[in-house]
């Protein structure tokens, strides 16, 4: 991208200066259900997030606690998260990271920007900066399904699309190993009344639908058919 591509991207993705780190009900809602799937008893200390985007995952961890450290490719987030009192780098600032190691390192929507050839070198680059018994946690858009196809397709800079025997693929070849990957963590009346109405009325069709289909066209993968996107949830092999 060039400079001013990126600020239309970002633009364009209405992060705005003002709104940096504004977190909303819906927001702490779905962040803390992921969580609690996410760290099972293992609770992170230090957290490094790869493309932060608005900042939103970056003020969620450092209200929890945690300490927290962002990596993104527009200059100007990375300015914003810094006024923000934030640790963070560009991404093509060398040695940024150097010795550095985290109990859980986060890419959301993130990996379906990475070209193919490049994957690999992404995934182990990740999996450098995790400590003893570290996660890495990806969230992107879900090749498997046709309801992955508007995230994929409505971002001019996806390059990548990504089910689950291709991450399995990149993950073996980045010395990982896939340890969850699943629908993301839905969210509920914290979010909204339509959000926790939508949970207990049409999630549970949806789930049994895709699980149906999966049983007839797919029983010995463990691919996920019910959700537009998927989180990947992956440790040192």
């Amino acid at each position: 991208m060039t400079d001013s591509t990126k600020r239309d991207y970002s633009e364009w993705k209405g992060w705005s200066e003002g709104s940096f780190g504004t977190l909303s009900r819906s927001d702490i809602d779905y962040f803390e259900r992921e969580m609690n799937r996410i760290s099972r008893g293992r609770a992170a200390r230090t957290v490094l997030e790869i493309g932060f985007g608005d900042g939103r995952f970056l003020e969620f961890m450092r209200a929890l606690g945690c300490e927290v450290t962002g990596v993104e490719l527009l200059p100007e987030l990375v300015h914003r998260a810094v006024s923000a009192g934030f640790r963070a780098y560009r991404a093509d600032e060398p040695n940024a990271l150097s010795g550095q190691q985290f109990d859980l390192v986060v890419a959301l929507d993130v990996l379906e920007h990475i070209p193919p050839e490049q994957t690999v070198e992404f995934l182990a680059s990740l999996k450098d900066r995790l400590a003893d018994r570290g996660r890495v946690v990806l969230r992107f858009p879900n090749a498997d399904s046709w309801l992955g196809s508007p995230f994929q397709n409505g971002d001019p800079t996806h390059v990548n699309a990504i089910g689950l025997m291709k991450m399995q693929y990149y993950a073996q070849e980045a010395g990982l190993r896939i340890t969850s990957f699943r629908a993301p963590a839905r969210r509920g009346f914290k979010s909204s009344v339509i959000y926790g109405i939508h949970g207990l009325t049409a999630a549970p069709v949806i789930k049994a639908a895709a699980g149906l289909t999966r049983a007839l066209y797919f029983p010995d993968l463990k691919v996920v058919l019910s959700a537009g996107n998927v989180v990947c949830v992956l440790e040192s092999r």
